[in-house]
C-alpha cells in the first residue's frame, strides 16, 4: 500500500508536468514508450522502516526523465536536459506535499549518456529517498 502512494504520488506529479508515465523494470523502457516527454519509475525499492505498528517506511526510488531529443542541436540539447532537471526537481517537490509523504530525501540526478530507446531520447536518471508514514 505504501508503494502504491508514492506510485500514485509521482504517476500525478508527472501528469500535471505533461509527462507520459510509465511505472515497470527497466526492460521494457525500449519498447513501451511512445510518446515524450515521458517519465519512467522503476519499482520503488523498501529501504528502511522505524517503528512497529505506526511510524515511517523508507523507499528507494529511481526514475528516468525523457525527451526525444533525434533532431536537436547540440544547444537544444543542453536546453532539453536542463528543463528535464528542473522538471524532476518540481516532480519530487510535488510528491513531498503529499499528506502521507513525510520527506523526500537525498535526491541525485544525472545525464544519462546513452539512449533508452531507438528514438535517440534525452534522459536524466533520478534517485531520491521517499519516507511515508504507515
Amino acid at each position: 500500500m505504501n508503494r502504491k502512494i508514492i506510485i500514485e504520488a509521482i504517476e500525478q506529479a508527472a501528469a500535471s508536468l505533461g509527462y507520459e508515465f510509465h511505472c515497470d523494470d527497466s526492460r521494457q523502457m525500449a519498447v513501451a514508450v511512445k510518446g515524450y516527454p515521458a517519465v519512467w519509475l522503476m519499482p520503488p525499492q523498501f529501504a528502511k522502516i522505524e517503528g512497529r505498528r505506526h511510524g515511517k517506511i523508507t523507499f528507494s526510488v529511481e526514475l528516468h526523465a525523457m525527451e526525444d531529443g533525434a533532431k536537436y542541436s547540440a544547444t537544444e540539447r543542453r536546453a532539453a536536459l536542463e528543463r528535464l532537471e528542473v522538471d524532476v526537481v518540481q516532480l519530487f517537490s510535488s510528491v513531498s506535499q503529499h499528506q502521507r509523504v513525510v520527506a523526500v530525501n537525498n535526491l541525485s540526478m544525472a545525464t544519462n549518456p546513452k539512449s533508452h530507446s531507438a528514438h535517440d531520447n534525452l534522459a536524466i536518471k533520478a534517485q531520491a529517498e521517499v519516507v511515508v508514514f504507515f
